[in-house]
């Protein structure tokens, strides 16, 4: 091989870089002999190329601090069953480390490093509890139809990791200030009994006036592909009650139950500390039967289909400008339709500038969006422009919506302040201030 003088340390590297790859962490080469002839350096070039190493184990320690590791068995099983035995190399530790980033309830505190022992090859991986833990409340008011300030309010309690079992149990109350109140509790338990095999729960209670109240449960059991991507089998039912016992075609008692499959997709940004879910989907498609009271006029079993999905991404425009997309769909088909299976809809996470959970329909597709302007890791302000189109069957109506506004946030020490003004519109219909939503809301952060 002839190489001119020049590039001969590049060559040696890459060649040292090849070897690397291959496992020979400790290889070495050396030109020798080396004689002048005319014009050109002669050498011979020898390798030692040492032991090949293969990883033998992946070792987490807690930052001095935390009493013990708090790091769940099962989520290191699986990342040393990943890289258990590979042929050890820099892009090995690469992976290690940007798996671990996919863990929420985590912080890297540096760089993973590296053990060689005669016979064993260890990477050490370091890490700090984050604050994943999340309480978040708002207060609301507006004018109702009589021209009177009502207030309504929600908390959303997110606890992770609290037991070591890397699971999230989630608490979600809501009322509308009108006699609408939700309640939903749900636990996610990730890699039981240490294998990429997952468990979820609900249970979900909405009670709308003194009309009708829904009681739907759901269990799930899902596959891990890996940690931030999951498919799930489930079954869900709901049994609804019409309070006032009219039973008519609209409204009436019923029970469904479905068969539902899922999946699950999340990625985060871990150096994005004001936004740190960067992307987010969930597909369900769910197939069962409904069945009515005996006493309504729609008595008997009909065969149903529903469709949810929930896609969220953030383009960065560049570090100061993001806009935020969030796809929301629902999909319901059957033979009669009554009111009190419908998906009920509008609110702060859904179509802004309309009371929550006001609006219902057996389809539903919507687009919200934010254009997002960073001012710095602790304040950011953003516009609101959503769009949503609906159909509901039980009063075969159906149009367009658009929720304008605008909003800020304000990262302080103990969470996320936000706060939103934002105004709903109905298809050929002029804004009217006085219908202007105001929301104040306090994402605590432990």
């Amino acid at each position: 091989m002839i190489l001119p003088y020049s590039e001969t340390e590049s060559f040696l590297n890459n060649t040292l870089q090849k070897l690397e790859q291959k496992g020979y962490a400790f290889a070495k080469l050396k030109l020798v002999n080396i004689q002048k002839k005319n014009n050109y350096l002669n050498a011979e070039l020898h390798f030692e190329y040492g032991q090949q190493r293969q990883l033998n184990e992946i070792v987490v320690k807690f930052d001095e601090s935390s009493k013990k590791n708090s790091f769940p068995d099962g989520h290191l099983k699986q990342i040393n069953r990943k890289y258990g035995n590979n042929t050890f190399n820099q892009d090995v530790v690469r992976k290690i480390q940007k798996d671990f980033e996919k863990f929420g309830f985590v912080n890297q505190i540096k760089t993973p490093e590296i053990l060689f022992t005669k016979d064993t090859t260890k990477v050490y991986v370091y890490l700090e509890k984050r604050k994943s833990n999340t309480f978040d409340g708002f207060i609301g008011f507006a004018n109702n139809n009589k021209d009177k300030l009502t207030f309504n309010g929600y908390l959303d309690l997110i606890l992770e990791n609290t037991i070591k079992a890397g699971e999230q149990f989630s608490l979600y109350w809501k009322s509308d200030g009108n006699d609408q109140k939700t309640f939903k509790a749900s636990i996610d338990l990730p890699y039981i009994f240490k294998i990429p095999i997952g468990l979820k729960a609900q249970i979900q209670i909405f009670k709308q006036d003194s009309i009708f109240q829904n009681t739907k449960t759901a269990i799930d059991l899902g596959y891990f592909i890996d940690y931030k991507t999951r498919i799930y089998l489930g079954y869900q039912s709901t049994e609804s009650s019409d309070i006032q016992n009219t039973n008519n075609s609209s409204i009436s008692d019923y029970t469904n139950s479905f068969v539902t499959t899922n999946l699950e997709f999340t990625r985060f940004d871990d150096k994005n500390t004001t936004f740190p879910k960067k992307t987010s989907i969930s597909a369900t498609i769910g197939l069962g039967t409904r069945k009515t009271n005996e006493l309504s006029t729609s008595v008997g079993t009909s065969k149903q289909v529903n469709i949810s999905i929930n896609a969220m991404h953030n383009f960065y425009l560049n570090p100061k400008n993001c806009i935020n997309i969030n796809y929301q769909n629902y999909f319901l088909k059957t033979e009669t339709y009554i009111i009190n299976e419908l998906n009920r809809f509008g609110g702060t996470k859904s179509i802004r500038g309309f009371a929550e959970n006001s609006l219902q329909a057996n389809l539903m597709t919507a687009i919200i969006s934010e254009y997002r302007y960073i001012i710095s890791s602790e304040l950011y302000v953003h516009s609101i422009l959503d769009y949503g189109y609906y159909e509901d069957k039980t009063t075969e109506n159906k149009g367009n919506l658009i929720g304008i506004g605008i909003g800020m946030g304000l990262q302080t020490k103990n969470g996320v302040l936000k706060l939103t003004l934002s105004n709903g519109l109905n298809e050929g219909q002029n804004i009217k201030f006085q219908n202007t939503l105001v929301s104040i809301n306090y994402n605590i952060e432990f």
